[in-house]
């Protein structure tokens, strides 16, 4: 309960100040999902869900669809995954975008928080002809009737500047809320201090977990507010390649969750591990993991279902 109370005494009215971020004003013509009261036609929640595959951008390097488009989305509901990793951004004008960032700041040439969802779709489309996506996209696939499939939803890190991850964590659980979609939502957030601190207090705020992205020890992640560990494999033993190097069963005997990204099937990601003796080693610790992304969702499931 202090924990609790110390992180939303870091949410001031308008949810940003200590963050130097100004109060979000609304979207213009009702845009990012804001609805007054819930629609009885929406599911609030997603039916119990068999499995703890999340699909790396819908597992689009499996399916062959865009990363982050509605049709890779469309993949991992279609395979009843856990969750289907997508990447959001703050836009201008105070809306979500779901899409992943080039040389880490442009989409469609434009970096998003200069542009307006407008603007960036204007700047062009996805390969398949598809629009940019936004949140409020997203969430009209995913909240139906019978879906299992989540979102996860990676804050991405900007290097240099901070406050618009802050800002896309902050708007996009504003978004989630008035969908009353918190149950169909999850967050993992880039290691960056102030981006994280965004985080864990929205964590408190809506009651949206989120995985932090960080591979300090446990007890930096719990002081800081978390409970869930999500790590690149390269940085986990025994396969380590890369420092530090952890353990999963140094978080599991902390009391926390934990998770892995991503399990390959091939090479091609260069945060995977896709040796046998490595993906042996995931499948054997699946029932220890919180959850386990991959970029090939199909044949991932076929190894642990």
């Amino acid at each position: 309960m202090l924990l609790a109370a110390a992180l939303l005494s870091l949410i001031p009215v308008g949810c940003g100040k200590n963050l130097n971020i100004d109060p979000p004003a609304p979207v213009p013509g009702g845009g990012g999902g804001d609805t007054p009261t819930p629609d009885p036609e929406r599911p609030t929640e997603p039916t119990i869900c068999s499995n703890k595959v999340v699909a790396h951008r819908g597992g689009s390097a499996e399916c062959g669809q865009p990363d982050n488009s509605r049709a890779s989305l469309k993949y991992a509901m279609n395979l009843k995954c856990y969750a289907s990793e997508c990447d959001i951004y703050w836009t201008k004008d105070n809306d979500v975008i779901i899409a992943h960032a080039k040389d880490k700041f442009f989409i469609n040439g434009l970096r998003p928080w200069e542009h307006t969802v407008l603007e960036i779709r204007r700047a062009g489309k996805l390969t398949n002809g598809e629009e940019i996506p936004t949140l409020t996209d997203f969430l009209d696939i995913v909240q139906v009737k019978d879906n299992c499939t989540k979102l996860c939803l990676d804050i991405k890190n900007l290097e240099g500047f901070p406050d618009y991850p802050s800002k896309a964590v902050m708007r996009a659980c504003e978004i989630i809320a008035a969908r009353h979609a918190e149950k169909f939502c999850e967050f993992i957030c880039t290691g960056n201090e102030t981006v994280a601190t965004a985080a864990a207090a929205c964590q408190v705020k809506y009651g949206i977990p989120v995985g932090w992205m960080s591979t300090n020890e446990p007890s930096k992640h719990l002081a800081k507010g978390f409970t869930w560990a999500n790590m690149c494999a390269l940085n986990v033993e025994p396969f380590a390649t890369e420092t530090p190097k952890r353990t999963i069963d140094q978080y599991l005997n902390a009391g926390m969750k934990f998770s892995v990204f991503n399990v390959d099937q091939k090479k091609g990601d260069s945060n995977a591990i896709y040796s046998e003796e490595g993906v042996a080693y995931y499948v054997s610790r699946y029932k220890d993991l919180r959850c386990i992304c991959t970029n090939y969702p199909k044949w991932l499931l076929s190894k642990v279902q």
